[in-house]
């Protein structure tokens, strides 16, 4: 039980490194003068076989989530902002219990969480493709128009 305790209190403090070097990319992002988009590579799978990738849109998700374009964002790739929100309820359960000293619990882990995310992921490669190939719509250059 201990043990435990002492695993959920580390990955905390994981989660709050994690914000730390997060608030210093995001400032990156917001307060640089250059387009985000001209500094990602373009993606080699898709380059190759002219369909998306499983990760396809995940960068442009990421920096849509930081600036607070959550439709955009779920849009580009749901992941993302499954994983945002994952995050804000991990570490405000965190918070609480840390301050709480024990009257409030940690988050548990659940593989649900794991096989959610992978259903995400497989869903949205699955209908950006079939979009793409099928009826020659190129969301994410759609969503980019936004």
């Amino acid at each position: 039980m201990l043990q435990n305790k002492v695993l959920e209190y580390n990955l905390y403090l994981a989660g709050l490194v994690f914000a730390a070097v997060s608030f210093l990319g995001i400032a990156l992002v917001l307060f640089t003068p250059f387009e985000f988009s001209d500094i990602m590579p373009e993606c080699a799978f898709k380059s190759i076989t002219m369909i998306y990738c499983p990760g396809c849109g995940g960068s442009r998700a990421v920096a849509a989530f930081v600036q607070g374009h959550w439709i955009k964002s779920f849009i580009y790739h749901p992941f993302v902002p499954y994983c945002g929100v994952l995050y804000i309820i991990f570490m405000a359960r965190g918070t609480a219990a840390f301050f709480s000293r024990g009257k409030y619990n940690y988050m548990k882990f659940r593989n649900a969480y794991i096989y959610f995310g992978i259903a995400i992921i497989i869903v949205q490669f699955a209908v950006k493709d079939i979009m793409l190939v099928v009826y020659g719509k190129d969301v994410l250059q759609y969503v980019s128009g936004i």
